[in-house]
């Protein structure tokens, strides 16, 4: 895609939706997402990182939020979707130069304020974005280190959002090459809304416990009692 129909794709969604949404993923790091043209309406951009929410919902919290803006909320308001609660929080410079490089562009300017939207109970790979960008931090290190592990650089587990939210993983199966099963519970258990798919460098950056998985051999399983205990082969 050339640079000029990107601007046209942007201005497309501003003139449909007042702004566009950018969706990025297919790294290590976790999904992002940010919107490009409401610093013409309020003077700065939304963006949203980790959380591994669907689509639909993105494209939702989103929408919702600029429409509570539109209608008079600050930015210190609570913001309400289904049983939710976000709040917004300004943003350090250096995670906008890094994820929002549309804005930059479109805008053509060298400098742009946002905010992060947060839950009010966020998951693990969700980082303090009002805090500097830390390269060395071992969940968003693969915005700029290259792929350093011996599987492919695709590789990603099927996990469930408790392990996002803080719960260990206790039993794991290596299906693929590139794929993982991953649970902090029995993975039948887990209903279909409660699944993840997450960059395998992102699980590991959750939880370094689990990088002898990297090195399991196909269709072999582990399983432990907690994070502190030993694992076990599956029989």
């Amino acid at each position: 895609m050339t640079r000029c129909e990107f601007l046209e794709i942007i201005k497309t969604g501003i003139s449909k939706n007042d702004y566009h949404l950018t969706l990025v993923n297919g790294g290590q790091n976790p999904d992002y997402s940010y919107s490009i043209g409401l610093t013409a309406k309020f003077g700065f951009e939304l963006v949203i990182a980790g959380g591994f929410i669907s689509i639909n919902d993105n494209e939702s919290l989103f929408r919702n939020i600029y429409h509570q803006l539109q209608s008079g909320s600050t930015l210190d308001s609570k913001f309400l979707l289904s049983d939710n609660t976000f709040y917004l929080k300004k943003v350090d410079s250096s995670w906008c130069e890094k994820l929002m490089l549309g804005v930059y562009d479109y805008y053509n300017v060298d400098k742009i304020d946002a905010y992060q939207i947060i839950p009010e109970e966020k998951t693990l790979d969700m980082p303090e974005m009002s805090n500097p960008l830390n390269l060395n931090d071992t969940i968003w290190k693969w915005i700029e280190m290259d792929w350093n592990l011996n599987v492919p650089k695709d590789s990603y587990a099927i996990t469930d959002v408790y392990f996002l939210q803080g719960k260990p993983i206790v039993e794991l199966i290596r299906w693929e090459d590139h794929v993982w099963e991953m649970f902090s519970g029995p993975g039948p258990d887990f209903k279909e809304e409660e699944i993840r798919i997450v960059p395998l460098g992102t699980i590991l950056g959750i939880d370094d416990t689990l990088q002898r998985t990297v090195d399991l051999e196909i269709g072999k399983g582990l399983w432990r009692e907690s994070k502190d205990s030993d694992w076990n082969n599956w029989e």
